[in-house]
């Protein structure tokens, strides 16, 4: 639990803060992607960081924990970043050409880099949200969250990637894109670095998965001018196909990648990552419809049925 109180709103405007010409609206930029000879928080921006007005986790936080009887107390030392896309407002995920994902996909390691560098952070989460309802900024950002605990869902999945590993001496993402690039059902599409697939238990309709074939535990070191061309594309690819038969809907998009092993709280902790864990992307449509039974998703299209109908789409 974090428990956080209502902090600073942006003023109320008609102008969207995020726009050239308005970066004064905004906090200090973290760093940006510039023309030449262009000055800091100005115009002649391609992608641009700054901290969230109102952060989850922010760097000006004591690093500690404090022990109240069994439980833990940690404060929220670590970071909320905003990484702005688009000087173009209304761009959407669909409507962005490969050069554009490409710098969002450079600055994605980029942030990772520099973050891990703290050695108070130990997990980063980079989310993609689009459309989704209430959101007050409709101007294409994703968010970076660093925080100095493992993200519960992380865990959990660095737990079953270790159990699987030390069961099989395999990682089980390789696994996984061995068995589905075979059967082909729940398969979209294959390039020469990606695997694009519908997980075998999708939690929604269109649920879809993106695991390099390559193994590799984190996306900051594996990033090359090759990978990043073919990733690009394969998202340019799966949301215009997405936005042309589902009526562009909303939908998360979460990278997932290797904790910051330099802050290790154990000797031993997460000793075999590299060979175990395999970053990689997910992106649920419409996650506010997402439905469970006692911990079981109800998804009213099987993922087979899934991937058969965005492949015909994409052919």
């Amino acid at each position: 639990m974090l428990v956080r109180p209502a902090g600073a709103v942006a003023p109320a405007s008609d102008d969207c803060p995020f726009c050239p010409g308005n970066e004064s609206h905004t906090p200090a930029e973290i760093v940006a992607y510039r023309k030449d000879g262009s000055s800091p928080d100005g115009p002649d921006w391609s992608v641009r960081v700054i901290p969230e007005i109102d952060p989850y986790f922010s760097v000006e936080r004591n690093v500690g924990r404090e022990g109240v009887g069994l439980y833990d107390k940690v404060p929220p030392r670590g970071a909320t970043e905003l990484i702005i896309e688009s000087p173009e407002h209304d761009l959407t995920p669909a409507a962005m050409d490969e050069a554009r994902w490409e710098q969002v996909l450079w600055m994605y390691r980029d942030r990772l880099r520099d973050l891990k560098k703290d050695p108070a952070i130990r997990d980063i989460l980079i989310t993609r949200r689009y459309r989704k309802p209430g959101s007050r900024i409709t101007h294409p950002y994703s968010r970076v969250i660093a925080v100095p605990v493992i993200f519960d869902d992380v865990r959990r999945q660095l737990i079953h990637c270790r159990e699987y590993f030390e069961y099989k001496r395999r990682c089980v993402f390789c696994d996984i894109i061995r068995q589905e690039v075979a059967d082909e059902e729940r398969l979209i599409r294959l390039t020469p670095h990606f695997a694009l697939m519908v997980p075998y238990a999708a939690r929604s309709p269109y649920e879809a998965w993106i695991l390099p074939r390559r193994h590799a535990c984190a996306y900051e070191r594996d990033l090359t001018p090759e990978t990043v061309t073919d990733l690009a594309s394969l998202l340019r690819g799966y949301f215009g196909m997405l936005a042309g038969t589902q009526g562009d809907p909303s939908f998360e998009m979460v990278l997932y990648t290797a904790p910051n092993q330099a802050a290790k709280l154990l000797p031993n902790e997460w000793s075999s990552i590299a060979e175990d864990y395999h970053w990689h992307i997910e992106i649920t449509p419409t996650p506010e419809r997402l439905t469970r039974i006692g911990g079981i998703h109800v998804n009213e299209t099987s993922p087979e049925d899934a991937a058969r109908r965005l492949r015909d789409a994409w052919a």
